[in-house]
């Protein structure tokens, strides 16, 4: 589908060819490009030798990639037609390289050099280097493109341009040239070229160096996919940058000086927390511009007994030329630190009216885990600018642990001049972590308090998309809740070694409190990413599904289990473009194109292939769906084992014209958790997708049916069923408040039907019960929860109650992005007595949902099972209450236009409950300002109308008890 933005480029193109053709460009200082021998096809040794290289390593990468950022006076279509002027200077950019039948290699010019010059869009400069990453990582079809390639991307308020030039072409340019003479013609200017090169270095990578303890990530990094969709093997890497003043040095100020001082202390850094007797430290043989193309360094060894001045002195004799290389004997494999000067962007890119800033772009290729560049720009005098790479390997947080530990050690931890993402103090000694003991003890990792808060904050900001939260924010301010708690808690002990409890995450919100309880663990090396688990795309159900199958049986497999989503769009939605984009989704998630078949006594799920997914509706237009209610749809029945567990169809609303998405899943496929992840993706997808482009994704998530064939291989730790068992037995059953039901209230029917009321507290209220869960270090679920067991229990005079709640069920954070239904029902017992406060029975609350967590994927019908319950008779509760928060089905999805097209969830419609009472909370943010509203659903055959009255009305009353001044300390027999 060709968008507007496509013709804008295409006309641009067309514009700039006809520009060419009439020898648009001209020269201010009477130069002229220099037009090589068209008839010229014998390729130079290096090229032969580099086009053997490429041929009999297909996979690597060998094409260097720079970056700018532009802003100001640009025009966009003078910088395209510049980038294509350079093909036209040397044509050799442009060559291809055919493989004749005689055993030659022949390089031939395509005129003009077709696809060299690209124009993309982005929306920010990360996506704009993920663009050119994506390019540089493809591989390299020496017949068909040319050595260079050129990507013009468009931002909202700036352009970055990205040059890619394979190795074949290094002889005639660097990339770093590239730009500069692509900056020389915008500016009327003649492009200039260097003297030609030879003999250059193609030796593959030496044996990998020893990894650094501490800072490898325990599983391997996500697959990348490509523009085509293609899964691209390899991984990632992360940069990192600040911006230091030189005056924080001290004595150092010349750049020879400036650069020692800052390797050293990095060579040093790594050296203390890395736990080796000695690194190889990889430097510049002088401060000559990064060139990819002949790259000249030298390898010093540094040991634990150099001290900071005397690996200054070593780094300036090699950056002077007054010393070479030196090696030690022992036979060692040791981690190699490599340190370069990095070019400034006005070293490369200059133009009147431009401001150009240099982005970084890590190649695959970069030697060693940790790579540092320091550079000093002409347009800011005493300004250093600091960048790490890091291996895709490293956690992802430790290169910003580290950048943040050199500048408190360039600077003796004053801030002057310094602009870091990162922030935090050193630790006392009173703050010392916690080292618990591990096989691999031996290995010390690097993880001090002070970086054991950077990763926890590190995770807070994005959980909770807060990139302003600092050390002491409060998780509960930023509006975290227990589903976001598993997430974190899962990725810090997961990814980081790094083990904290429920409850302490509660007790101390804050990334600095938080860190004072944090048990380290050393983590073990990654199991390598080429050995894929085999699987068959079929596997029994996880005890998740198994329990809600039950249910669903016991209810003759009707509707009630249909999770009717409804979307309102403000704008219209380009209804096409949006099934290519849910297509990306199915294809990433096997557990949405699942079918359920029962195989003997067990249901199993089948994973339809994407080649068989055209043989299933499931998509509607609204031109599909005239005259199709909106209501009826979402009743409508599965036959699970043969269509898709989803149905997607718009409806348009004859009057205004407005669609609504009618967005109707089974509950068996998809849990809240995993709508948000849904709604994540599908916006970064309908935007790609609108823009004529495969969509990108940071991760690649695990298959649900894996989920579930590991769950079944482990079977069911008994340990876990009898923490249930213990807390559980002998606790009241069934509804609670049966026995107040009028006799008039008596229907007799036994089915699910009844209905549901709202209970909006007034937004004093809302902010009174926000007030009280900081003042008990609790969730406002674990207080709304409080408060309505308060309600209940002063109604039925009760001084023991059982009530249901959902769990997130994801006990495995290599699943936290699949898009699955992993939720468990669980049963938590709290008690009364006449001394009880709010405050205590908040904090019971809390300790007893969060104490639950480790075991929370058990599910009920397992432990009522246990405790000899009969199944599908009795119940543990009679009372349900979950929270949803953070909802993403109220966005915007980006159209073409780059405009966006807002949509917000419309309630659905509430007939049956399949338990007695429900409470569904609902926290919003409306205006910058908090508030809830609860949604409480029952069953017509339990709670007649005069009770739901009563439950309402007491509810509604002990949220305002509970939001009142010093509620903490009030009895509830007096509230």
């Amino acid at each position: 589908m060709t968008t507007e933005f496509d013709r804008w480029a295409m006309n641009d193109l067309a514009l700039v060819e006809d520009r060419q053709e009439t020898g648009g460009e001209r020269f201010e200082d009477g130069g002229a490009p220099q037009i090589a021998d068209a008839d010229e096809s014998v390729p130079s040794a290096d090229e032969e030798r580099v086009w053997l290289a490429q041929m009999q390593e297909p996979d690597r990468v060998m094409k260097a990639a720079r970056a700018v950022h532009l802003t100001g006076a640009i025009d966009s279509l003078r910088l395209v037609e510049a980038a294509s002027a350079l093909f036209r200077a040397e044509p050799k950019l442009g060559a291809r390289y055919h493989f004749e039948d005689i055993g030659l290699v022949r390089r031939f010019h395509a005129e003009p050099a077709e696809g060299a010059v690209e124009i993309l869009r982005a929306d920010a400069i990360d996506e704009a280097c993920g663009l050119i990453c994506e390019r540089q990582n493809r591989a390299f079809d020496a017949e068909r493109e040319p050595a260079l390639a050129v990507l013009v991307i468009l931002l909202p308020d700036a352009v970055v341009v990205g040059a890619l030039l394979h190795r074949i072409a290094f002889e005639t340019a660097s990339v770093d040239t590239v730009l500069a003479n692509i900056a020389r013609i915008m500016d009327g200017r003649a492009p200039t070229w260097p003297e030609a090169r030879a003999g250059l270095d193609l030796a593959a990578p030496l044996e990998r160096p020893a990894p650094i303890a501490g800072i490898r990530t325990p599983c391997p990094a996500p697959l990348i996919r490509s523009g085509e969709g293609e899964l691209d093997p390899r991984p990632r890497a992360q940069v990192f940058q600040t911006t230091l003043d030189e005056s924080a040095l001290g004595a150092a100020r010349d750049p020879v000086a400036v650069f020692s001082v800052t390797a050293a202390a990095f060579a040093r850094l790594v050296l203390d927390l890395g736990g080796r007797e000695a690194i190889d430290l990889r430097l510049p043989a002088g401060l000559q511009s990064e060139d990819a193309a002949d790259p000249k360094t030298v390898g010093v060894v540094i040991e634990q007994g150099h001290s900071q001045a005397e690996i200054a002195d070593k780094v300036s004799a090699v950056l002077s030329g007054r010393a070479g290389e030196t090696r030690r004997d022992d036979g060692a494999i040791r981690p190699l630190v490599a340190v370069a000067h990095r070019p400034s962007a006005s070293d490369c890119f200059t133009v009147k009216g431009i401001t150009a800033r240099r982005l970084s772009l890590p190649h695959p290729d970069d030697p060693g885990e940790l790579r540092l560049s320091i550079g000093f720009d002409a347009d800011r005098p005493g300004a250093i600018d600091i960048e790490l790479a890091t291996d895709p390997l490293v956690s992802r947080f430790a290169g910003g642990f580290l950048i943040e530990r050199l500048v408190d050690r360039l600077i003796g931890q004053e801030a002057t001049g310094l602009s870091l993402e990162w922030a935090g103090a050193p630790p006392s000694a009173e703050e010392a972590p916690k080292i618990a003991a591990s096989p691999l003890a031996e290995r010390p990792t690097f993880l001090s308090s002070t970086s054991i808060e950077s990763l926890i904050l590190a995770e807070f900001r994005e959980a909770l998309g807060a990139a302003s939260m600092g050390p002491d924010d409060d998780f509960f301010d930023f509006g975290g809740h227990s589903l976001i708690a598993t997430r974190i808690i899962g990725r810090l002990q997961g990814e980081h070694g790094i083990e904290l409890r429920f409850n302490d995450l509660f007790s101390h919100p804050t990334a600095a409190g938080l860190a004072r309880q944090a048990t380290v663990m050393v983590v073990a090396e990654p199991e390598t990413a080429s050995q894929p688990r085999p699987s068959t795309m079929a596997a029994p159900l996880s005890l998740a599904q198994a329990s809600l199958w039950k249910a669903y049986a016991a209810f003759g497999f009707g509707e009630i289990f249909n999770l009717p989503f409804a979307l309102d769009f403000l704008q219209p939605v380009d209804e096409r473009v949006f099934e290519r984009a849910f297509l990306d989704i199915l294809e990433r998630h096997t557990g949405l194109r699942t079918l359920f078949r029962s195989e003997g006594e067990e249901v199993r799920q089948h994973v339809v292939p994407m080649a068989e997914l055209s043989h299933y509706r499931w998509f509607w237009t609204s031109e599909d769906s005239a005259g199709i209610d909106r209501h009826d749809e979402a009743g409508h029945h599965f036959d699970l084992s043969r269509e898709l567990p989803l149905r997607l169809r718009f409806l348009r609303d004859p009057g205004t014209g407005r669609q609504t998405l009618s967005f109707l899943f089974h509950h068996i496929v998809l849990d809240e958790w995993s709508v948000n992840l849904m709604m994540d993706e599908l916006t970064i997808a309908y935007r790609a997708r609108a823009e004529g482009r495969a969509p990108h994704f940071a991760t690649t998530p695990r298959p649900f049916h894996e989920f579930a064939e590991a769950q079944a291989a482990a079977g069911i730790d008994e340990r876990d069923v009898r923490y249930w068992t213990d807390r559980l037995n002998d606790a009241p059953q069934g509804p609670p408040l049966a026995r107040l039901n009028t006799a008039e209230d008596q229907t007799g029917d036994s089915s699910p039907a009844g209905g549901w009321v709202e209970i909006k507290p007034s937004q004093t209220v809302c902010e009174g019960l926000y007030a009280v869960s900081k003042e008990n270090s609790a969730s406002l679920f674990n207080t709304v929860y409080a408060a309505i067991a308060a309600a209940l229990a002063k109604l039925g005079d009760l001084d023991d109650l059982v009530i249901g709640t959902s769990a997130s069920g994801r006990t495995d954070h290599s699943f936290f992005d699949t898009v699955g239904y992993f939720t468990t029902v669980v049963a938590h017992r709290l008690h009364f007595d006449a001394d009880l406060t709010i405050g205590a029975l908040i904090e019971q609350a809390k300790l007893t949902v969060n104490e639950s967590m480790p075991h929370t994927h058990i599910p009920i019908d397992i432990v009522e099972e246990a405790l000899g319950m009969a199944p599908g008779r009795d119940h543990l509760f009679g009372v349900f209450i979950q929270i949803h928060a953070k909802n993403k089905l109220n966005g915007a999805l980006r159209a073409a236009d780059g405009g966006e097209i807002e949509f917000r969830q419309v309630d659905p419609e509430r007939h049956e409950s399949l338990l007695g009472l429900q409470f569904e909370v609902m926290e919003e943010t409306i205006g910058g300002r908090r508030s809830i509203r609860v949604l409480m659903s029952y069953r017509a055959d339990q709670y007649g109308p005069d009770l739901v009255e009563a439950v309402s009305r007491t509810t509604g009353e002990m949220f305002e008890r509970f939001a009142g001044p010093d509620a903490s300390g009030v009895r509830l027999q007096d509230s």
